[in-house]
């Protein structure tokens, strides 16, 4: 039977601008005013308005969105549903917006500004007449709610699903592939889905799965750079398949991916940058500009004592009550500095928070409460005339570096790579409101062996997660001081990039794909043994980790009895197959 899609547009409402858009979902609310003083109108950068009249010329999407740390990435999301909306009035032959929008970061996020934004997004079109907006602006947002309904095959349900794809014990997946929807993942949640294993997915839905994550598809990489393979996977794919034949428009056949990173490495053409224009805009300017000093510190022996002892020294001069951010590289070296914080701040004398990998989602939604707080966190849309009654400390590991909206007075780091060193400082005075910000760059030599000799896999300048890196790091920080025998080097924004230069970091290895392997992983039902794993083509022979998720209570059932109550993701943390089997 053939199925013919006949070319007829479906009326829609009129489409309202991308600036009306974005100002009805963005403005602030003041609880404490009435009237039109309650609303805080926020409207775009003129990088977002550029993107949006890119698209709606038909230009498509860059390759690369290289826009730096706090000048609003997020709203890419808001720039693609407005985009699709645009569209919705044209018959599905026509349409050339995917219908799922894939948000995907190589992290494990526990505090994940961006699925907040999608979810206000989403909220706001579901009951736009209920909005906390004036009258304009539900007429924006029924306007867009409308023409987004008419896509899905459900015209009653939700304009806009958002989907959170993180793992774990249990998680949701799309199943309408006519609903818009916004998906929220990890790089191997939709990596195993795009090669037909996608993980915590049955074998009965794998196939469905794949062509979820594979059609009707624009792919947000966040911080790309965390995630080469997956720039290399796609176009490969393509290759493999030369005679498919597509059944949806052309471009929307096969994932539309954009690179988001400010330190990418695609060619000028491909890469969206800011202009003079947004230059010349004066809270593009100011947030350039924030004052970043950052103090070098060469020191000796533990890590854990060294950042401790820089965190002290920095509360010890700050003037007031203030928030503080400490990185450390792994969740041992967190867990020690936190302890030893906590000897010197016992209960009630400060706020001391621990975050990592190794965190449940149960205590996890406790300290990011603590962290968004809007007059005691450090959100960066905390109430700028909120005063502190005591310091806030927040030590962490890279799960905070992507995807955290939060903003630092204080920041101390141990030494890393030039990614993670720009993305630790896009956590510090990132609204440039603190005119005291200061940060202490904390460089100690690569830990050894108990025996004092050098690790199996390290050498006398291999770092853990970071490799030979630091050392150039340093150097570079070294040679950015300006007088002689300063050891404070100025990080703004505007020079990071100067400063530390192109990252030297090489990403892993991968295999290479080729036909019969995909062809034996498109056999879903029942798998070939010995079958290729998926994970290193989009992870890399290195990145590669698997993982297992664990759980612990009071009352374990006997063997071949069911846990009860059914476990959930809160109450279970991701940790490593290696760090397990060291156990």
């Amino acid at each position: 039977m053939t199925i013919t899609q006949h070319p007829v547009e479906v009326p829609a409402t009129p489409m309202p601008t991308f600036n009306e858009f974005y100002c009805a979902v963005n403005t602030q609310v003041n609880p404490q005013k009435t009237g039109p003083d309650r609303y805080t109108i926020r409207d775009p950068f003129p990088w977002q308005e550029r993107l949006a009249e890119r698209l709606d010329k038909g230009a498509g999407w860059p390759s690369e969105i290289g826009v730096q740390t706090g000048l609003g990435k997020t709203s890419c999301l808001d720039i693609a549903v407005w985009w699709l909306a645009s569209q919705a009035h044209r018959c599905p032959s026509e349409r050339t917006v995917p219908t799922r929008i894939w948000w995907v970061v190589n992290r494990r996020l526990l505090v994940d500004s961006t699925a907040e934004h999608a979810e206000t997004i989403a909220k706001l079109l579901e009951t736009p007449s209920q909005a906390d907006r004036p009258e304009t602006m539900r007429k924006t947002l029924e306007a867009v709610a409308e023409r987004l309904r008419k896509l899905s095959a459900d015209p009653k349900g939700a304009p806009l699903e958002v989907i959170r794809l993180r793992g774990g014990v249990a998680s949701e997946t799309p199943t309408d592939p006519s609903q818009p929807t916004i998906v929220l993942c990890t790089l191997p949640m939709y990596g195993s889905r795009l090669l037909f294993r996608g993980y915590g997915s049955g074998s009965r839905f794998r196939a469905v799965d794949a062509a979820m994550a594979g059609t009707d598809s624009l792919v947000l990489l966040d911080e790309a750079h965390l995630a080469p393979h997956l720039r290399t996977l796609l176009p490969a794919l393509a290759a493999c398949t030369p005679c498919a034949q597509p059944i949806l428009a052309q471009a929307r056949a096969r994932p539309m991916l954009v690179s988001l990173t400010a330190t990418g490495d695609a060619a000028d053409d491909e890469r969206f940058e800011l202009d003079g224009k947004d230059l010349a805009h004066p809270i593009v300017q100011k947030r350039l500009d924030a004052v970043k000093p950052v103090e070098l510190r060469i020191e000796e022996g533990d890590a854990a004592r060294r950042l401790a002892d820089a965190t002290l020294d920095i509360i010890g001069q700050a003037p007031a009550p203030a928030a503080y951010l400490v990185f450390a590289n792994t969740p041992k070296t967190a867990r020690e500095t936190f302890d030893r914080l906590r000897k010197k701040y016992p209960e009630g004398a400060a706020e001391l928070l621990l975050l990592t990998g190794l965190s449940r989602e149960r205590e996890a939604e406790r300290v990011r409460a603590r962290i968004l707080h809007k007059k005691d966190g450090m959100a960066a849309a905390r109430e700028e005339t909120a005063e502190r009654e005591r310091h806030l400390i927040v030590v962490a590991t890279q799960t905070l570096e992507v995807g955290a909206d939060v903003d630092a007075e204080y920041l101390v780091t141990e030494t890393c790579g030039v990614r993670a060193l720009t993305q630790r400082l896009g956590r510090l005075n990132r609204l440039g409101l603190y005119e005291h910000a200061r940060a202490v760059y904390v460089h100690v030599p690569p830990p050894k062996s108990r025996s004092g000799r050098k690790t199996d896999t390290q050498d006398a300048e291999t770092w853990p997660v970071y490799g030979a890196e630091p050392a150039s790091v340093l150097k570079r920080l070294q040679d950015a001081r300006g007088k002689v025998g300063s050891t404070v080097v100025n990080l703004s924004p505007r020079r990071v990039a100067s400063v530390l230069g192109a990252p030297h970091d090489l990403p892993s290895r991968a295999p290479e794909i080729l036909p019969g392997i995909l062809w034996e992983w498109t056999k879903t039902t029942t798998p070939p043994h010995g079958e290729a794993p998926v994970d290193p083509y989009f992870s890399g022979i290195d990145g590669a980790d698997y993982s297992v998720s664990l759980l612990w209570r009071n009352h374990v059932p006997k063997a071949g009895d069911r846990l009860w109550p059914r476990a959930t993701d809160r109450e279970a943390v991701g940790v490593s197959l290696v760090e397990v089997r060291r156990v």
